[in-house]
């Protein structure tokens, strides 16, 4: 099914949910720059500032140089005492987490079957061993079917992934979701998940064909919100 708005796990600068990724992917080649907040409950549990977790922020370019396939660039900000001195009273975000996504599409929607991805977050650099990084190490293969009915488009999500560190293991296995474009104004998507851990809920809207807002509640507590510019390069 052919979708002319881009669909945004946001927080990782991907296509997807809000925290699951799915098959869904963009229908146009472009580009994109934006910024997401993180709630605590959203940071993986190996990010911690003197043993105590906090909230942070993800900025990331991200593009689909083919239709089949999206990459992206993210990074994390990170507490620390200034210049790592640990007599500085000084405290805030002095440091950054910095990784790679892909997405790639491996079939395209039919009429009765679904799409399918294979993708993950912090693909590239060394062996899980040889580092104490890659806390957003993941790998999923998604599945994604829409319906067109007379009040909306409903999409099925369902994923099955897989964290790299086990402090991220409460969101392993399968996760997925329902959305809902209606069809008074379709920019604008409703999306209910379950990430493993939880029920997510939230909405995100492309303004003007080149602003994406999104905001949800993680567990339907914890408030995330960010936007992105996409830019149509073909």
């Amino acid at each position: 099914m052919a979708n002319s708005y881009i669909i945004a796990q946001q927080y990782a600068g991907m296509t997807g949910l809000l925290h699951v990724p799915s098959a869904e992917m963009d229908t146009i080649v472009n580009f994109r720059l934006g910024v997401h907040a993180i709630p605590t409950d959203m940071m993986p549990d190996g990010i911690r500032f003197e043993g105590e977790k906090y909230a942070s922020s993800n900025w990331y370019v991200s593009a689909m140089p083919l239709k089949w396939l999206e990459v992206g660039y993210s990074v994390t900000l990170m507490k620390f005492r200034k210049n790592l001195d640990k007599e500085s009273d000084e405290i805030g975000f002095y440091s950054k987490d910095r990784y790679f996504s892909l997405h790639l599409r491996l079939l395209n929607e039919g009429r009765y079957w679904p799409s399918v991805v294979i993708g993950g977050n912090d693909v590239i650099g060394q062996r899980d061993g040889d580092s104490e990084s890659f806390y957003f190490r993941n790998f999923y293969l998604a599945t994604s079917k829409h319906l067109d009915l007379p009040f909306g488009v409903v999409g099925g999500h369902l994923t099955y992934r897989k964290w790299t560190r086990s402090y991220n293991s409460r969101w392993d296995g399968v996760v997925g979701g329902i959305t809902l474009r209606p069809s008074i104004y379709s920019p604008l998507r409703a999306i209910a998940e379950y990430d493993g851990d939880g029920i997510n809920i939230g909405a995100d809207c492309m303004l003007f064909r080149y602003v994406l807002l999104q905001a949800s509640l993680i567990k339907c507590r914890y408030l995330s919100v960010g936007g992105a510019i996409r830019i149509e390069l073909k």
